[in-house]
C-alpha cells in the first residue's frame, strides 16, 4: 500500500477514535463538555491563565475559548480577574466548585480511558504519546 494511501487510513482512523470518544463522553452525561473539561484541567495543572495561553494550550481560537469560559464563569467554576499591571489583560482561574466537578468527572472519564486503551500494552501507549508528541512538534515547526 502507498505511503499516501497509509497516511489517509491513519487520520481517517483517528478522526473515528475522536468521534467516538466524543460520543462516548456525550452518552455518560456530564455536566461538563470534553472541551470544558479540557480547560478545568488545564487551570487546575497550570494554574491561571490568560485567555491566548488557554487557546493556544487547547488548539483552540480565543474567541472559541471566551465562549467556553462564559459558560463555566456562569456556573461558578472559573473566576476572572484583571491583572494589576495591565487591566486589559484578562487571567482565568479554577475556583474551588471547579475542582469539584473535576474530580467528579475525573473518576468516571477513567471508565472511557479504560474502554480504549485497557486492551494496548504501556509500551504502546508510550510509543503514541511520544508519535503524538512528535507529530505536534511538527505543526509547531512549520512556517
Amino acid at each position: 500500500m502507498a505511503r499516501n494511501e497509509v497516511l489517509f487510513e491513519v487520520s481517517s482512523m483517528f478522526r473515528a477514535l475522536l468521534k467516538q470518544f466524543s460520543q462516548e463522553w456525550n452518552k455518560r452525561g456530564y455536566m461538563l463538555s470534553l472541551p470544558q473539561y479540557k480547560m478545568l484541567y488545564l487551570l487546575n495543572k497550570e494554574g491561571p491563565q490568560k485567555v491566548s495561553q488557554l487557546a493556544m494550550a487547547l488548539g483552540n481560537t480565543p474567541a472559541a475559548v471566551t465562549g467556553l469560559a462564559d459558560k463555566l464563569f456562569a456556573e461558578g467554576h472559573i473566576q476572572r480577574e484583571r491583572a494589576e499591571s495591565d487591566r486589559r489583560v484578562v487571567y482565568v482561574s479554577i475556583t474551588e466548585k471547579g475542582r469539584h466537578m473535576l474530580d467528579e468527572v475525573k473518576e468516571t472519564q477513567e471508565e472511557i480511558f479504560q474502554t480504549f486503551f485497557d486492551k494496548l500494552p504501556d509500551e504502546d501507549i508510550h510509543h503514541l504519546k511520544r508519535i503524538f508528541s512528535q507529530l505536534l512538534a511538527n505543526m509547531d515547526d512549520k512556517p
